[in-house]
């Protein structure tokens, strides 16, 4: 397949066939993300896959997941563009659900040079940019075989590491829910931008 072709197809689900993601496939994807560039060239980057129902739903329990489309949280987005709007309202509801029920569940933790909270700069953070060069390029190898998946970035990360014992040296990056894509799943429509007007040649 043309790389091309995997870019096209890595897209954001939310909902997932009872197909099981046969391991190879795990495994490669997680090689895939560990020959990511980064900061500083040690790879401190681990993967819990989280299978046991009790550890997910209590995931779920570290912070407020709605359910339900409300009138407030409509009123809430009204005046967002259209298309993040639609990605916002078909999200929020599914967020508990895709945790609980998609067929795999993977927590990419990392070292950072500084913890996120005493963060001070842009360079501070130069091992969460590293970890999400190694995010996608798991994603990428995933939908090289048609699984797909969504990145869920939590609120509460501190009770996140408590409930999967992780170290406190470290911090979470992302819960990662995959698996091949329901009949149903609905794709959100992708903004398209003209190139030309992103590209500026020396200065703004």
């Amino acid at each position: 397949m043309e790389f091309k072709q995997v870019i096209d197809k890595r897209r954001t689900i939310r909902e997932f066939s009872n197909e099981i993601v046969p391991n190879e496939i795990i495994v490669q994807s997680l090689e895939a993300g560990l020959k990511a560039p980064s900061y500083n060239h040690l790879k401190q980057w681990d993967f819990i896959m989280v299978r046991d129902s009790k550890i997910r739903l209590a995931l779920t329990q570290t912070e407020e997941m709605i359910e339900e489309l409300s009138s407030d949280l409509l009123q809430a987005f009204e005046n967002h563009d259209s298309l993040a709007k639609a990605m916002y309202l078909d999200a929020i509801p599914k967020q508990k659900r895709m945790i609980l029920t998609a067929p795999e569940l993977l927590v990419v933790v990392y070292k950072p040079k500084t913890l996120v909270k005493d963060s001070n700069r842009i360079y501070d953070l130069n091992c969460l940019a590293s970890v999400w060069c190694c995010i996608e390029n798991i994603l990428l190898s995933l939908a090289e075989h048609d699984v797909l998946g969504v990145t869920f970035i939590p609120k509460n990360t501190d009770k996140v590491k408590d409930i999967l014992a992780v170290p406190d040296e470290l911090e979470v990056a992302a819960i990662i829910p995959f698996g091949y894509k329901a009949e149903d799943s609905k794709i959100i429509e992708q903004k398209e931008i003209d190139l030309k007007t992103r590209i500026h040649i020396n200065v703004w």
